[in-house]
């Protein structure tokens, strides 16, 4: 049985309210492949203006604060824009659907890049802090395109291993800017992430609207139990907290042993690249050891690879070991999601609930590890 679900009735729209087999039905069977290509080359390009963005903060964050054991704020006003819009993000997608959810947050991308990039260029603190508040919510939407896939019927991991396109140019990207612009390199490279993001909403708002906006009883859809809930969350909030923990301390680490900002951006981008490698390739180790084993191995990689950055004094070294935990962490993110997902539908509170308390991890890790 199905029914009309009245929170989705809007006066001039027409709704199917027929009894269709086989609920949840596939909301974007018309065309799956454009869908899924779009989704794909959005979250690229929203992977692309993180990197952009994380590449340069800990510097700007030196460059406001140059104050032996201060925090990291920018970084951490990122986080929590983040974690700001993962109620707002999950309940949009639910009832609105993904044009409108993705738009909204590429929105606040653009409009956080160019603001960020004004106050850098001015020395306007306060101001600086809003647009990377800006800038992070942008990012908590984006990153819910890793349930899209799910939600919709299709693998989330072609969608999550696009990201690795936009860790990929980013490094580029920065060095040109490093050596057309000089000191005026950083408010470029927020400029350029904020138009990261107007490409990305000009994708978003391309994607197929809904075509069919019944919804299965709550009775009728099966649901993550509370331990498996409980379990992803944990492992990949570990993750969570690793991994920004290196990302806010890596580039301050590599500045005092000499490296310039290209090399160090470079080494950055390869961990952020990283991170979205096991997309492509996960999927079998998944199928064959299961989300919850595959996730560990992912920590693993990822604890091998922070350990190993503190004996470190090249670019080489620097970037290998940031690769390593790169990749650690998408195994171990990937798997949390694929066993979160296997067999169930979570809701859009438990989707919340889930990506909130990772930023949680990452704003301790961050906390804890972002002094300089």
């Amino acid at each position: 049985m199905a029914r009309v679900d009245s929170l989705r009735l809007r006066a001039g729209q027409i709704f199917c309210a027929c009894d269709v087999d086989g609920l949840p039905l596939d909301l974007d069977s018309l065309p799956k492949e454009a869908s899924l290509l779009r989704m794909a080359l959005a979250f690229s390009s929203s992977v692309l203006a993180q990197v952009l963005t994380l590449s340069i903060l800990p510097i700007a964050s030196a460059t406001f604060r140059p104050v032996s054991g201060s925090l990291s704020w920018p970084f951490m006003m990122f986080l929590t824009g983040a974690a700001l819009a993962g109620f707002p993000a999950s309940y949009l997608l639910d009832r609105l659907g993904r044009r409108s959810a993705f738009a909204l947050g590429a929105s606040l991308g653009l409009a956080g890049g160019i603001l960020s990039a004004f106050a850098l260029s001015e020395r306007l603190y306060p101001i600086f802090l809003i647009g990377i508040l800006w800038l992070g919510m942008a990012q908590g939407f984006g990153l819910f395109y890793r349930h899209a896939g799910p939600i919709a019927g299709r693998t989330s991991g072609v969608v999550f291993g696009a990201g690795a396109l936009g860790a990929f140019v980013a490094p580029f990207i920065i060095g040109t800017l490093s050596e057309i612009s000089g000191p005026l390199a950083s408010p470029l490279i927020l400029m350029v992430s904020g138009v990261a993001h107007l490409v990305t909403l000009s994708l978003a708002i391309g994607l197929p609207n809904q075509q069919i906006e019944i919804t299965a009883s709550s009775l009728m859809v099966r649901r993550p139990t509370m331990l498996i809930f409980f379990t992803t969350t944990l492992i990949a909030s570990s993750a969570w907290l690793g991994m920004n923990g290196l990302m806010a301390r890596s580039p301050l680490v590599m500045m005092g042993c000499g490296l310039s900002l290209s090399l160090s951006a470079f080494a950055m981008a390869a961990h952020l690249s990283a991170m979205y490698w096991p997309g492509f390739t996960i999927g079998h180790l998944i199928k064959r050891f299961g989300g919850i084993i595959t996730s560990l191995i992912g920590l693993l990689f990822l604890v091998m690879g922070g350990v190993g950055i503190a004996y470190q004094n090249s670019v080489f070294g620097f970037t290998l070991c940031l690769t390593l935990s790169g990749y650690g962490w998408g195994m171990a993110t990937i798997g949390a999601t694929a066993s979160l997902h296997k067999d169930a539908q979570p809701s859009a509170t438990m989707l919340a609930f889930h990506d909130v308390i990772l930023f949680i991890a990452a704003l301790v890790g961050v906390t804890l590890f972002g002094r300089f």
